[in-house]
């Protein structure tokens, strides 16, 4: 029994896109097409092109499946893959620009500023996206933050505090001198 039939037409089309050195994917699929009209079994056209069995039951399925719903160059085409997806700038950069105007404790997080990690995790667990640290450190380059942003208002007061104290102890004549810890 041969695993397809092709209208001399098809046939036709098939023949007209095998040129020599060219290796196409399509190409490859027409001469598989034009073999297995033959009658070539599944398994000799797959030996021949360096394919699996499996592979070239599907290219005929697929052929006979899009049969009169479209050309047949079209039929032989490579059909679209997922690939790498879309990108997350346009999703993460708003929410990362927005959620830098806050300190990390409002969120519940235990961190004095906002790194790339913990806005990886904030998006995967707040937002639920997830995304890798390079992404978001790319989007703060985007964005022109740097990865130290907000400072708690803890270490703010702080730093007021030590800055009064600084500026009281010059006006008093002290040589003694604080040192920031930040």
């Amino acid at each position: 029994m041969v695993l397809l039939a092709l209208s001399s037409q098809e046939r036709e089309a098939l023949q007209a896109l095998l040129t020599p050195l060219a290796l196409t994917n399509a190409v490859r699929r027409a001469q598989a097409l034009l073999w297995l009209d033959a009658g070539h079994s599944p398994e000799t056209v797959a030996a021949h092109l360096g394919v699996s069995r499996q592979t070239v039951y599907n290219w005929a399925t697929r052929f006979k499946e899009r049969r009169g719903q479209c050309d047949v160059s079209t039929r032989l085409a490579d059909d679209k893959r997922p690939g790498r997806g879309k990108t997350t700038a346009h999703l993460i950069d708003p929410l990362i620009e927005t959620v830098l105007t806050h300190d990390p404790h409002e969120f519940g997080y235990c961190a004095p500023r906002w790194t790339p990690t913990l806005l990886e995790r904030y998006l995967r667990t707040v937002a639920h996206i997830t995304v890798c640290r390079r992404s978001v450190s790319l989007a703060l380059q985007r964005l022109g933050k740097q990865t130290t942003v907000a400072q708690p208002p803890a270490a703010q007061h702080f730093i007021d505090a030590v800055s009064e104290t600084r500026d009281e102890h010059s006006r008093a004549g002290c040589t003694a001198s604080i040192h920031s810890v930040m």
